[in-house]
């Protein structure tokens, strides 16, 4: 396949801003150039791409995708549906099939995604030993075997002696810390939001103070060890003030929130639907509402798609039995622009959009991707934003349909996505 292409006539956009309302770039043998090449089309063998009326943006970086499994089929599955959602870059938790508490583990999960990932995969490790919250896993040798951060998600280590000294031990090797915030207490088999809906349909909530209380937590352990601390998938309103006034006192905190909770509300599990079942749970209009002003005015960081393959036999049982758990890759772009095309104008909208899914999550993590420039390996998504297209499972190239998106017709669409110079997906 040609590795040269001419992309023309689109909005360019990185960092927070655009760039340009109606740009050409190249990518010559991989690598971005705004510069017209010397040698003619035929003998560069130059690929033609319209863009007109199209967004070119960076490659997105996804903060938090639950991959599950290290075969080399799921790998490929998961890059595939990551590639037609635009993302380039993945942050994989440690519950894979094989714990990523140990560095022979690390090394294997490493090794498949190389193999068999179109998009670059990286590996967090445990913080404590199963991510049980009971013992310290060995950071420094999970550093030193390739992992980027640490965390226990979709758990959350529970003992506040255990969480601290995992902050200073990861701190110690220079680790970022991400944490799912849940008050086991309060959350224990929660199925739904503490609302309306939970009652109508007699399920056992899982409480906005769940998430509230690990917040400040976590916002007190940052403040009194002095580390980081990035919290991801915020779901209340609460949680979205806890995170302003931390960092109004300049507390090093940083935080996500999922595609899903900005666009989706509670009424979505009506009937039942198990796929619209995730942790935290969808809220109320006015924590939705909170979420995306917290986006706006930059007290939250980033977007993570919470990405989350369950098989159609575990979802299609009671709902309050179900694992919580949602597909978010290839819906991922489309549902934040509709989210945020509701408050913000176009020019806002894309700068939220280009911080908080490229530029903030390769800051956090240290990844360094995440723009748009002269010379680099083109990591880039080709955004339609008016195309229409219907949501089914072949567009995370499953059979696996936990999507709240399943069968619904979505507009906008990502047409293109180059990672690493190399052209990965076109429709």
């Amino acid at each position: 396949m040609t590795t040269n292409f001419h992309i023309r006539g689109g909005k360019l956009l990185s960092g927070k801003s655009i760039i340009s309302e109606n740009t050409d770039l190249w990518i010559i043998d991989g690598k971005i150039t705004f510069q017209s090449p010397s040698k003619t089309k035929r003998d560069l063998a130059l690929h033609e791409i319209s863009a007109h009326n199209k967004f070119v943006l960076p490659g997105l970086v996804d903060m938090r995708c639950h991959i599950g499994s290290t075969a080399a089929e799921n790998i490929r599955m998961i890059s595939r549906s990551a590639a037609r959602g635009g993302y380039t870059t993945l942050l994989a938790m440690p519950d894979f099939t094989v714990m990523a508490d140990d560095p022979g583990a690390v090394s294997l999960i490493r090794d498949s995604a190389s193999k068999h990932s179109d998009v670059k995969i990286y590996a967090t490790g445990c913080i404590t030993e199963n991510a049980e919250g009971k013992r310290l896993a060995p950071l420094g040798s999970l550093k030193e075997a390739g992992i980027v951060g640490v965390t226990d998600c979709p758990n959350s280590p529970q003992n506040c002696e255990i969480f601290a000294k995992g902050i200073e031990y990861a701190k110690m090797f220079d680790l970022p810390v991400i944490e799912l915030p849940r008050e086991n207490s309060l959350s224990k088999d929660g199925a739904a939001h503490d609302g309306s809906v939970a009652l109508k349909m007699g399920l056992k909530p899982f409480p906005r103070a769940a998430e509230e209380i690990f917040v400040q937590r976590a916002i007190t352990l940052s403040k009194h060890i002095n580390a980081s601390i990035h919290l991801t998938s915020l779901s209340s309103r609460g949680s979205v003030e806890l995170v302003r006034i931390a960092k109004q006192n300049e507390v090093r905190i940083s935080a996500d929130v999922t595609p899903h909770h900005l666009l989706l509300t509670e009424e979505s599990i009506l009937g039942y639907d198990t796929n619209a079942k995730t942790s935290p749970p969808l809220r109320q209009e006015e924590d939705r509402i909170a979420l995306i002003e917290g986006l706006r005015d930059g007290t939250i960081d980033a977007i993570c798609s919470s990405h989350q393959p369950i098989p159609n036999h575990e979802k299609n049982i009671e709902f309050d039995l179900s694992p919580a758990g949602v597909l978010g890759l290839s819906t991922a772009l489309s549902s934040v622009y509709k989210a945020l095309s509701n408050y913000c104008d176009e020019k806002e909208t894309l700068s939220v959009i280009t911080g908080t899914m490229s530029t903030a999550p390769s800051n956090i993590m240290g990844l360094g991707k995440g723009g748009i420039e002269e010379g680099k390996k083109a990591d880039l998504t080709i955004y339609d934003p008016q195309k229409n297209w219907i949501y089914t499972p072949s567009e995370d190239c499953s059979e696996i349909i936990n999507s709240p998106f399943e069968g619904k017709t979505i507009t906008g669409r990502v047409e293109t996505t180059f990672a690493n110079g190399k052209l990965i997906h076109t429709i």
